[in-house]
């Protein structure tokens, strides 16, 4: 049988004093330190998520500011290619007038110098024709 004596006690004693100290100066401080390590790393991941979340809504507006600047340098694109053509087309119809103008006077001088060239020719072919004739008769005709 097992017997119970001082020893037992006085061993159980020191145990338990063991632990009380223990307690107080190793386990608290290792919980406490424990804790903050674990409250600092909560923290630090919270931070983190807050962090991603600000990074993730001004990615967001740095889109949105993108999509909207490239619609807005679309449009001016557009506006200018339309000034563009709207100016093309006017100079195109310049250069038309400017041409049709140009053809009506060369047409009109052309019939100028071409009635010109017929009336002269028409005295000249009857010059001649009055010199052949008179060639072939042998006197001048009037």
């Amino acid at each position: 049988m097992i017997e119970l004596n001082f020893t037992v006690i006085f061993q159980l004693a020191i145990v338990l004093i063991l632990m009380v100290a223990l307690s107080g100066m190793v386990f608290k401080p290792f919980l406490r330190v424990l804790q903050e390590r674990r409250d600092w790393v909560e923290g630090a991941e919270k931070k983190a998520r807050e962090l991603q979340q600000r990074t993730e809504e001004l990615m967001e507006r740095q889109r949105d500011s993108m999509n909207a600047a490239q619609a807005q340098g679309a449009s001016v694109r557009e506006e200018i290619r339309k000034e563009g053509l709207g100016r093309e087309a006017e100079i195109l119809q310049k250069a038309l007038e400017e041409a049709n103008r140009f053809l009506e006077e060369m047409k009109g001088k052309i019939q100028e110098e071409s009635q010109a060239a017929r009336a002269g020719l028409r005295l000249q072919a009857r010059n001649l024709s009055r010199e052949i004739a008179a060639k072939m008769l042998g006197r001048s005709i009037q």
